[in-house]
């Protein structure tokens, strides 16, 4: 295979995986980042900030297919969030990428995007005919992104997949399953409801063959898929952590209605509301059904995730416990 990828964010957790998936698959990678790229895994590679238009331009040369994985997210910090610049780095970062590569003669453009455009989870199981109802400003950033990619393949002909990726987790994770991974391991973890919801995961490595199978075959115009493994409930990932941490499960279960209903009241309370303004939103994710059906990129893209929830987290768990973390 003679043509050129160019993988955006591939310093960050997903795109340093994506480089690696795509040159086994035998793909010539361009690698960017805004940062130097002092690894010497990563080949051709060319800072970039997507920013800067003019930092943006040269990155095409050459190149007949671009994975989009720059972006914004993990921001946890309620005031930093609310003032991130996530429409700035998402949305207007994807169209200034997504126009250059068009007018370079890029043939096919993979954005990375994330099943958060949803919004909180209303559907036994959410297909990408589901409503996008996004809740909070990555997501709507995200959406956004979807839509300026699109308008650039209506304008252009180039060829859009869009991937919206389930909650992504894996050695380096910076999100929400570290998170919890932390607090299992610290012991403050405690239940909050039964634990039967239904979450959807990715492991880092599946997510990234993805991004390879989206490149197979032929593709035109815009399509949009979800990406995922077999949904999950919390009770198996907890307990999965706490089996790799060799921690034990707390049993005691606090039930939902009356936490839910108490820290909606301590948002709104004056002057200390604002500490507890991000508690609710949080619990009301901890016990949504964010189940996510990924079977129409499995049956077009001939796509399977390979890794056990289990092996999954053991090795979230393993990288962890060796203090490489940040």
């Amino acid at each position: 295979m003679s043509e050129r990828t160019l993988v955006t964010g591939a310093l960050g957790f997903l795109g340093r995986e994506v480089v690696r998936a795509l040159t086994t698959a035998g793909h010539i990678v361009r690698a960017t980042d805004r940062a130097p790229g002092a690894d010497l895994f990563l080949p051709d590679f060319r800072p970039a900030d997507i920013l800067r238009e003019e930092s943006v331009a040269g990155l095409f040369d050459d190149v007949s297919s671009v994975v989009h994985v720059a972006g914004l997210a993990h921001v946890f910090d309620r005031p930093s969030a609310a003032s991130a610049p996530f429409m700035a780095v998402n949305a207007e970062g994807t169209e200034r990428v997504a126009r250059l590569a068009a007018q370079a003669g890029v043939r096919r453009f993979v954005l990375i995007s994330s099943v958060s455009v949803y919004g909180i989870g209303k559907e036994a199981v959410t297909t990408e005919d589901s409503p996008c109802l996004p809740k909070s400003p990555y997501a709507l950033s995200k959406l956004v992104a979807e839509q300026r990619a699109a308008e650039v393949a209506s304008r252009t002909g180039m060829a859009v997949t869009i991937l919206r990726l389930a909650t992504l987790y894996g050695e380096e994770d910076p999100g929400n399953l570290l998170r919890l991974l932390k607090s299992v391991d610290s012991g403050r973890f405690r239940w909050v409801g039964s634990g039967t919801n239904r979450k959807s995961l990715l492991y880092r490595g599946d997510a990234a063959s993805a991004c390879v199978a989206a490149l197979g075959g032929s593709a035109t115009g815009v399509r949009v898929y979800n990406v995922t493994a077999a949904p999950c409930t919390m009770r198996e990932i907890v307990e999965g952590m706490a089996a790799a941490l060799e921690r034990p499960v707390p049993r005691a279960r606090v039930p939902a209605a009356p936490v839910l209903w108490g820290a909606a009241g301590l948002s709104h309370l004056p002057l200390i509301g604002g500490r507890f303004a991000g508690l609710h939103d949080t619990l009301l994710k901890w016990l949504a059904e964010d189940a996510y059906d990924g079977s129409r990129f499995a049956m077009e893209c001939r796509f399977t995730p390979q890794m056990p929830l289990r092996e999954g987290l053991r090795r979230e768990a393993a990288w962890f416990r060796s203090g490489m973390q940040v």
